[in-house]
Parts: structure tokens; C-alpha cells; sequence
């Protein structure tokens, strides 16, 4: 029979057998904003399918769950409404969705069964939730995949592949944790065998042998990089970095650049200027951030023939002022190419300068390769050597398991020393061994490195033609399989448009090609691909940008000129920006009769 759910949160069966095998959820006394967010949530969600079932049992399990969004929220003066005998109470909190694969799973062929089966076996805890919040608006829009109006339900992948639940087919542009392909045979079946003989234990030491991984691994990194410390994920990975910094130079005092990000934990947090910044967050005082050596739009840009000088002269102001504020350095963490602020490929020298700077004044140089790791740069393994530096310690993540969480912290025996006993904490797993095993044979067997160079040098070059020729591409920057594309309003002024960014991401993936955009102004389209990514998708990519930068183009000039029709008083609100206000000249005749179109398109953001 059905479930009702009452107003606690507790169960308790329907005992109307005359009610349908989905059960029936009606409550009429709902507050306007509580039916909004309801239709929100449901339009929000889109249209369900999924060819393994039988129509039936689809049917079912749609109307089972918008019997259940319609009443995903109770508010504040509803729950005062008292409950009539016959009638079903509120679903309060957020509404359940069931998985269709499981509805199959379960016997959907067989009609009724399959739907009543896959309902009862939700697990009754997950059914209780608190009541909404001012905030719930913006905690829908974080549970949406590739914007909210209609978000994409990706339910498998392949290669550079990812398909949603109409098998509708997506080339995947930002993936990088798949370095060599979502799902490839080899990595699976590498998983699948050593999950056979997996054992884990904390309370004796288990002989497992000697591992091959941390063997090969030590092939194509330098010889002082020669021990391993594995980690579940990159962000415990920085963390252990820290831990090892401190405990070799007892110094407290970190650099970082500007913008950065290096992971999700607390600790790691205070490392990632993009998080403080974002939330408000007070930065410690032992954390001393460098200016970004941003050659386009940082202070000193590339017309400057000293730029880089002065970015370096500045790294030594702020790393001088941390030694005289009583703290000894421990080290200096930063990707060789700074992805997360936007592709930013820094000159060589500059980084080089930075780690003698670093280790004249006794702290650890430490590079964060989660992003550029194995080979994504096309021209070497990792991207510090195409920096042509040599770090104390390098954090690497779950590339290595091609999204298996695993993660490494390699550094020299000296320095792991110190861990003491808890060094064994950070051993390689079977399953560590194999599928890192299983990711390096791919990577060296199918050329995946040489292939980087190759696709990424066709890539650029078709994107330089885009950057050519559309007034919105105001740079272009990266190597191999990693590039960051600029978005502007136009060149000259270089204003980032994310309202534009966000518009060429939601097209693209209309086009049935995810791409995102990042930077401090989230106007920075990042492409990472797996590495298996081809020259045929480099093109379909460039061609799919080139139609969606001039369809924009051509829209905007369209509702420029229609704006231009219109009085150029106050602001006109779009849903995606406004028309910033146009100030009337009161001493010039002509303001109020003519309109600069010019100025217009330069000002115009509404791009929907």
C-alpha cells in the first residue's frame, strides 16, 4: 500500500485501498511562493524518458513523481493548516526523484510492480527534510547541471562521450579527471579485477606486497621526486603538502597567487584565494598572496616590455613583507599554469624566479598539478618541466585513476621522512596499483600525450580564426589539451561579458557540446577534454563556437537597434542583465532626439 507522510516526517500506510498504486498527494492550502517554487522545481527538471522500460511503468514513474513535486514545499503559514482526516499531508522539503534504470531494474516490464517496488524501496529516512528557506532558491539552482531553465540528467559516458536519458549524445569538453576517456575497457576491467582481492583494515598491517604503480610513476618524474604518498583526492593531497612544508622548514608562512584554488577541505581553503574572496572569508595571516602574472588583463600586460620584471618585483615585495612580519616561510604552492583563474600559461621566467626567491628565504617550492598532470600539456609529462622548474613537492589527482579517487604527493625520501609511522597511512592500494597501472598503459600504448600536441596545435589554430574574426574573443591562451578563451564585450575595452560566457555555454550544449566557463569574472570559456579527444571534435567544437559567437552577435545588434527605439531613461531590467542607465544631457538638444547606437551596443547585456 501507499505512504502518506505526515507533518513530522514519520510514515504510516495509506489504509484507502481504493487509492491508486502511486498514492495520492493533494494539498490545495499552499502559499503562492511555496506553489513557485514547486513549478520552479518542476520545469526545472524537464521532460523524463528512458527506452529500457516499458511505457507503462514510464508512465507510472512520472506521474509518481510530479504527484510528488507538487507539493515539494510547505511554507511557514501552511504549516498552522490543520490536517483533515482524509486528506494526505505535505510533502515538506525537497521531492523525491526516482532513478528510471532502478524502476527497470526492479521489474519494470512488469507495469505497476516495477513502480510500486522502486517508491517502496526509497528509504523512508530520505523522505524527511527541513522546511524551505529564503535561501532554497539558490539551493535548486546548485542542484542544476549546465544551467537551471533546462538541465542536462547525464546518466552515462564514454571516452570523450556523455549521454543523458534520451541517449542524446554530448562531446564532453571540461572532464578532466577522465584523462584517458570516461569508462575506458581498460581502466574497468583493471577495477572490476582488483576490487576481487581488495582488503582494508585498520587495525593490522596487511602484505600487499610490492606495488608496480610507484615504479612506473618514478619513470617519467624527475629522479630527486622518489617517493610516493598516496591520498584519496587532490585536496587531501595539498593538505598532507602543507603538513610536510611545515614539519621540514618549521615555517608557518605560506605563498599563493592570486585567484588561485587549490581544493574543497577547510585547511586547503585558506590556500585558495578564489574561496575567501568569493565568501567574504577573513585570510589568515600567515597566508600572502602574489599578483596573478596575468599578461592580458593583470596590471602589466604584454605591451609592457618589463611586465614581467614587475610582476617578479612585486612577488618579492609580498614575500618580504612576510618574513618581516615575524613568520619563517614553509613554502610557495602554485600550478604551473594557473587553470581554475582562467588558462593562465605565466612566462617561464617568472616562475623560475619565484622558486629562487622561495628557497633563498628557506621555504619548500610546492607544484599543483591536479589539473595539468600526465601529459595534458602535449609537450611533457607534467607542466612544471615546461616551466623548466624542479618542485620540492608535487601534488597530482584523480587523473591518476582516471576519476577513481585516488591522488599522490611526491616528494624526495628526505623530506616523507618526517611523517615518521605515519608514513604507512599513505601506502598504494591494490586498487590504487591497478587502475593507476591501468591508466598509464593507456596513456603511453594509444600515443595519448603525442595526440595532446597534435589535436591541441589544430585546436588553437582554429581558435585563433574565431578570435579573428568574432569581436568577442579577446584572447586565446594554452597548450595541448588545455586552453582558456577569453570573452569580452569588445576588444578594445576587454570588459569581461560573462552574461555573454554564460550564453555561448547553455547554446553549445543545445548544440550537444559542454564547455564552462571559470575565472574571477566567470568569463573564461575553459576547455580540458579527456585525452583522447580528437581533431574530428576539435572541429565540431570551433565550428559549433563560430555559429553560436555570431548568432549572439547578430541577436545583440538586433536589440540594440530595437533598444534604440526606445526613451534612454533610467534601466531597462532582461533576465540575464540590464541596459545600464543612460544619463540624458540636459545643455545638448540632440541627447534627448538621437541615440549613439555605438554606446548602445557597448552598454546593451540583455542577451535573452
Amino acid at each position: 500500500m501507499p505512504y502518506n507522510i505526515s507533518r513530522s516526517g514519520s510514515l504510516k500506510r495509506c489504509h484507502d485501498s481504493s487509492q491508486d498504486a502511486r498514492g495520492t498527494y493533494a494539498w490545495p492550502q499552499v502559499s503562492p511562493r511555496t506553489a513557485e517554487l514547486a513549478r520552479q522545481w518542476k520545469d526545472a527538471r524537464g521532460t523524463y524518458a528512458w527506452p529500457q522500460v516499458s511505457p507503462r511503468t514510464a508512465e507510472l514513474a512520472r506521474q509518481w513523481n510530479d504527484s510528488i513535486v507538487k507539493n515539494c514545499a510547505v511554507g511557514d503559514e501552511d504549516a498552522n493548516q490543520p490536517l483533515e482526516k482524509d486528506s494526505s499531508p505535505p510533502v515538506v522539503g525537497y521531492p523525491i526523484q526516482i532513478n528510471f534504470q532502478d524502476v527497470h531494474n526492479r521489474g519494470g516490464d512488469a507495469g505497476d510492480g516495477g513502480c510500486r517496488d522502486a517508491r517502496n524501496s526509497v528509504n523512508p529516512e530520505l523522505l524527511t527534510f527541513h522546511r524551505h528557506t529564503p535561501e532554497m532558491v539558490d539551493i535548486f539552482k546548485s542542484c542544476h547541471l549546465q544551467h537551471g531553465a533546462r538541465p542536462v540528467k547525464i546518466v552515462r559516458a564514454s571516452y570523450q562521450y556523455a549521454y543523458d536519458e534520451t541517449n542524446t549524445e554530448y562531446l564532453d569538453c571540461v572532464n578532466s579527471m577522465s584523462h584517458v576517456g570516461h569508462c575506458h575497457p581498460a581502466v574497468v576491467e583493471a577495477t572490476s579485477l582488483a576490487m576481487v582481492t581488495e582488503v582494508a583494515s585498520s587495525g593490522w598491517e596487511i602484505d600487499l606486497g610490492e606495488p608496480k604503480y610507484p615504479k612506473d610513476l618514478r619513470q617519467i618524474l624527475p629522479d630527486h621526486l622518489d617517493t610516493f604518498l598516496f591520498c584519496n583526492s587532490g585536496s587531501e593531497a595539498v593538505d598532507l603538502a602543507l603538513q610536510l612544508s611545515r614539519l621540514y622548514t618549521c615555517g608557518t608562512a605560506v605563498i599563493v597567487v592570486d585567484n588561485a584554488f587549490h581544493g574543497a577541505l577547510d585547511s586547503v581553503h585558506q590556500l585558495s584565494p578564489k574561496i575567501y574572496k568569493s565568501n567574504n572569508i577573513s585570510k589568515e595571516d600567515w597566508v600572502h598572496s602574489v599578483t596573478m602574472p596575468d599578461l592580458y588583463r593583470g596590471p602589466y600586460q604584454s605591451d609592457d616590455p618589463l611586465a614581467v620584471e614587475k610582476y617578479v618585483a612585486d612577488a618579492k615585495d609580498v614575500i618580504n613583507k612576510a618574513r618581516d612580519g615575524g613568520r619563517k616561510l614553509a613554502c610557495f604552492i602554485a600550478e604551473p599554469m594557473l587553470t581554475v583563474p582562467g588558462c593562465i600559461d605565466p612566462p617561464s621566467t617568472w616562475l623560475q624566479e619565484l622558486y629562487k626567491m622561495v628557497r633563498a628565504f628557506g621555504g619548500l617550492c610546492i607544484a599543483d598539478e591536479v589539473q595539468t598532470s600526465l601529459g595534458r600539456v602535449g609537450s611533457h609529462y607534467w607542466s612544471f618541466q615546461a616551466q623548466d622548474v624542479k618542485p620540492d613537492i608535487v601534488i597530482i589527482g584523480k587523473s591518476l585513476g582516471n576519476g577513481y579517487p585516488m591522488a599522490a604527493v611526491v616528494t624526495s625520501r628526505e623530506i616523507a621522512a618526517l611523517l615518521g609511522e605515519r608514513i604507512k597511512e599513505y601506502q598504494c592500494t591494490r586498487m590504487m596499483d591497478a587502475v593507476g597501472c591501468a591508466v598509464l598503459n593507456v596513456l603511453k600504448q594509444e600515443h595519448l600525450m603525442e595526440s595532446a600536441t597534435e589535436v591541441g596545435t589544430v585546436l588553437k589554430n582554429e581558435l585563433m580564426k574565431l578570435q579573428i574574426k568574432h569581436e568577442h574573443i579577446g584572447n586565446v591562451r594554452g597548450k595541448g589539451l588545455i586552453f582558456g578563451i577569453e570573452i569580452v564585450w569588445s576588444k578594445q575595452s576587454k570588459t569581461p561579458a560573462r552574461e555573454l560566457a554564460d550564453q555561448i555555454v547553455y547554446r553549445m550544449r543545445e548544440k550537444h557540446v559542454i564547455m564552462a566557463n571559470e575565472g574571477d569574472g566567470r568569463n573564461i570559456l575553459i576547455l580540458m577534454p579527456p585525452m583522447c579527444f580528437t581533431k574530428e571534435n576539435a572541429l565540431i567544437l570551433s565550428q559549433g563556437l563560430d555559429k553560436v559567437l555570431a548568432e549572439i552577435s547578430t541577436q545583440r545588434i538586433s536589440q540594440a537597434v530595437n533598444t534604440a527605439m526606445q526613451p534612454r531613461v533610467g534601466s531597462c531590467e532582461g533576465r540575464l542583465g540590464i541596459l545600464q542607465p543612460q544619463d540624458d544631457d540636459d545643455d545638448s538638444a540632440s541627447s534627448k532626439g538621437t541615440v549613439n547606437l555605438e554606446r548602445v551596443l557597448q552598454c546593451y547585456q540583455d542577451l535573452d
